[in-house]
């Protein structure tokens, strides 16, 4: 009990570290960018990704072969020499952490804010370098998109799978920013899974769900639990009455999940939104992923799919790429597909 109490403390005290190093961020900060700038800036924190690197800037070339290229701000947070991004590569501008003091969902946050600082340009992308956009010319589509429907974010949300963390918002693995609609210093992306309060508060939740033969009664506790990475940004404009946002669909078929007719289904029509495991916003979810699209099937690899206007608009590799060997020649295999793919089109 007393190592448990401890290990609270000091990830109380990593928490308010970690806030304090955002506010020192967020005062330097500007308010909105003016319309009028345009551009795209893409923000990613690259660890144990340079693979994932090396693919992702030879298919956003081809995708996109009459966009102009985005400036590709990087914080290299890899402690493995070999993973390093050099500084002088051309293709992305490299920041590295001048200590480290955080632990790595924290790191991540205060990561991308260290590149807000150096973004200029109306439009923001923070993606994460295992995931893949892989619609046709989205450099150019999207944020006309998001400007047309005034859109302040777009993105993947959250896999339904994750149920304890938020959902029917994008998440930071892929989310456009329109920060002439929303201030850059309203992108704080500390996740608060280990203040105090909540941390206790989750573990607590968690314990029922442990409990012997009823455990799984008291699952539904844990609904949008766990705050995450980017929580802030979407409890303060997840309403949509603020700026407006929309999601790509995440490939999960509800119906496979909880088939219709079935007690399951019964619990989940009467159980309320707020509690329930399984998303009920209509059409937040695909049941028609890649492969019944003609496009190559990465959800049979583990990996996930999103879906835009019945395309496929992204796919998300997740912890396994901070495996290395795990999951390159796969990967080369599916983008050659899909890069060939394209060329034939």
């Amino acid at each position: 009990m007393r190592g448990v109490v401890a290990q609270l403390m000091q990830q109380a005290k990593d928490h308010h570290r970690a806030m304090d190093a955002w506010r020192a961020i967020e005062r330097e900060l500007p308010a909105r960018v003016d319309p009028s700038v345009g551009g795209l800036t893409i923000c990613s924190v690259a660890y144990r990704a340079k693979k994932c690197l090396d693919l992702n800037d030879r298919l956003m070339r081809r995708l996109n072969p009459s966009a102009s290229r985005p400036q590709w701000l990087l914080f290299d947070n890899n402690v493995e020499r070999a993973e390093n991004i050099a500084l002088d590569d051309p293709r992305f501008t490299v920041v590295r952490p001048t200590s480290r003091e955080f632990v790595m969902g924290y790191e991540h946050a205060i990561g991308i804010g260290e590149l807000l600082r150096r973004v200029r340009t109306r439009f923001l992308l923070i993606q994460d370098p295992d995931c893949f956009l892989v619609m046709p010319d989205w450099i150019e589509r999207v944020p006309a998109y998001m400007q047309q429907n005034g859109l302040g974010f777009f993105g993947t949300p959250i896999n339904p799978r994750r149920h304890n963390s938020y959902r029917y918002f994008p998440y930071m693995v892929c989310m456009f920013v329109d920060l002439a609609l929303v201030p850059v210093r309203d992108l704080c992306f500390v996740p608060d899974v280990w203040r105090l309060a909540t941390a206790f508060g989750y573990k607590a939740r968690r314990a029922l769900t442990r409990i012997p033969k009823v455990g799984h009664v008291f699952r539904a506790l844990l609904t949008e639990q766990w705050k995450t990475n980017g929580f802030r940004i979407k409890e303060r404009y997840g309403r949509g009455d603020t700026v407006k946002f929309e999601c790509a669909q995440p490939v999960w078929d509800v119906n496979d999940t909880i088939p219709p007719g079935g007690l399951k289904r019964l619990i989940h029509d009467v159980t309320p939104s707020a509690w329930s495991p399984v998303p009920k916003q209509d059409g937040y979810c695909s049941p028609t992923g890649f492969a019944q699209m003609g496009a190559p099937d990465v959800a049979a690899l583990g990996w996930e799919e999103f879906v835009w206007h019945g395309r496929p608009f992204a796919f998300h590799i997740g912890s396994v790429h901070g495996q290395p060997g795990q999951y390159e020649r796969p990967l080369e295999i599916v983008l050659g597909q899909w890069l060939g793919a394209r060329a034939a089109s």
